[in-house]
């Protein structure tokens, strides 16, 4: 916890109690049971009601529940164990759904194990004193100042941003004698997307009475699993544009198994692909001949993903990502080519489809992209005027709406390009004043943030 020296003193002391009070929380919560809590809340409960009803009684109780809670801590202290554990994860998951996975777990040392069961824990989400100082909660200057003051929302939004997973314990592991091992099923679910490491899994051993338990250290090795972004449902898309001739198109058709019409014969040329020899007219003439097809056309879209976000709207950007994911995943390209492309400090084109690669690589490409504070969209514009005469349309998602976001889609628009428009928004509200301040040339689908999927199906019933 490095915190500067020159920071206000005010701001560093309740950076230093949140700090320290989530350390303290987070000890407690995977080291008293939910029988634990309740013992523990009987101690004031018998000093409440000594006034009402007789002494003897409640000092019996509260005897015993020290006792209780002294023998629990003393045996739940002194267990001790060994295991070593091996995951079998999946490659690929998804944000906000349970994955599921195999952990085979071996009792290296000298005692039996019994009652026991495994967490996976996840990494520390105690965010950096600069980072708590530096951001900004979205919608905290709605707060008080009482509120904007200490903080306490903004520590709590940002502790929910750091988490990368959320687990449960395992189902109670069969006892296991020194070398012993056995195989059990965990699942966990993630909360956003990324790579989640996996480094932390811990052994709980409870005491005989549920009141506390211990966590002990496992032997693992470090895991990661890629989580892909959260993807809506769409309606039935019908993008605007028609089927064009892509350069190659006849080698990459053939490159999956497909290819034109066929036209006609000709001379071998070197550089021919040998399966488009015709062997009877060979062995007929005696001199190589190939078969030509016709030219293969077939649409070509493009997916812009708007990455110019400042940090107060992360929330939007997030659920950009989400719905560009959906549109990887629900165009069918078996029959046609995506690129996606975006800028993060340079441009980047991504295709699939037709003899390029797998839509799982873009969605890989999407669960790792980051914002970026820059605005270039000068750049975005010569990105998107480099491939218009390829593109049959392109899909742009915009994070918000402003003049350079209106002036980008009215030079597309001008240059002749097919467009489906797509903008995120907090509100309607807000949403119909950016259109009024900013009208688009084109037709602009707004998504409110919480409310996507509604706004997706409502659009198109």
């Amino acid at each position: 916890m490095a915190v500067p020296p020159s920071s206000p003193l005010f701001q560093r002391l309740i950076y230093r109690i949140y700090h320290r009070n989530a350390a303290l929380t987070h000890f407690f919560a995977h080291r008293i049971r939910p029988a634990g809590i309740l013992m523990i809340l009987c101690l004031p409960a018998t000093w409440l009601t000594m006034p009402v009803y007789s002494l003897a009684p409640l000092f019996q109780l509260r005897g015993l529940v020290f006792v209780l809670l002294a023998v629990s801590c003393l045996w739940a202290f002194l267990r001790r164990a060994r295991v070593s554990v091996t995951r079998t994860l999946p490659r690929l998951a998804t944000a906000g759904e349970i994955m599921h996975y195999r952990v085979h777990v071996s009792n290296v040392g000298n005692k039996p194990i019994a009652g026991a069961c495994l967490l996976e824990m996840p990494a520390d989400n105690r965010p950096s004193f600069l980072l708590f100082s530096r951001s900004k909660e979205p919608g905290e200057e709605s707060r008080n100042i009482f509120d904007r003051t200490l903080g306490y929302y903004r520590w709590q939004w940002l502790q929910r941003s750091l988490t990368f997973f959320t687990t449960s314990p395992s189902p109670t592991l069969p006892r296991l004698k020194p070398r012993e091992s056995t195989t059990l099923t965990l699942s966990l679910t993630p909360k956003k997307r990324g790579v989640i490491i996996l480094r932390d899994p811990r052994l709980c051993l409870p005491d005989p009475l549920g009141i506390f338990q211990r966590c002990r250290p496992t032997d693992s090795a470090r895991d990661k699993v890629i989580v892909l972004p959260h993807r809506y449902r769409l309606p039935l898309l019908e993008l605007p544009g028609s089927a064009r001739f892509q350069l190659g198109g006849e080698s990459t058709s053939n490159s999956i198994g497909q290819s034109g019409d066929f036209t006609s014969v000709r001379d071998y040329r070197p550089g021919d692909p040998i399966r488009h020899i015709h062997w009877k007219s060979w062995a007929k003439t005696g001199q190589p001949i190939v078969k030509e097809h016709q030219d293969v056309f077939f649409p070509r879209y493009g997916l812009i993903l708007d990455t110019f976000v400042r940090p107060e709207h992360a929330n939007l950007f997030e659920e950009a990502v989400s719905v560009a994911a959906s549109f990887a995943a629900s165009i069918d390209t078996r029959d046609a080519l995506l690129d996606l492309m975006f800028i993060r400090d340079q441009a980047f084109v991504f295709s699939a489809g037709r003899g390029e690669e797998r839509i799982d690589t873009m969605l890989e490409i999407l669960a790792g992209v980051s914002c970026d504070p820059n605005t270039d969209f000068e750049a975005l514009q010569q990105l998107l005027l480099k491939y218009r005469d390829e593109l049959t349309a392109c899909i742009c998602v915009f994070t918000g709406w402003c003049e350079q976001r209106r002036d980008t889609i009215s030079r597309l628009h001008r240059a002749g390009m097919n467009l489906k428009i797509i903008a995120l928004c907090d509100s309607l509200d807000e949403a119909h004043q950016l259109q009024q301040r900013y009208p688009s040339p084109c037709p602009v689908q707004w998504l409110r943030a919480g409310h996507i999927q509604k706004d997706l199906m409502a659009t198109h019933s």
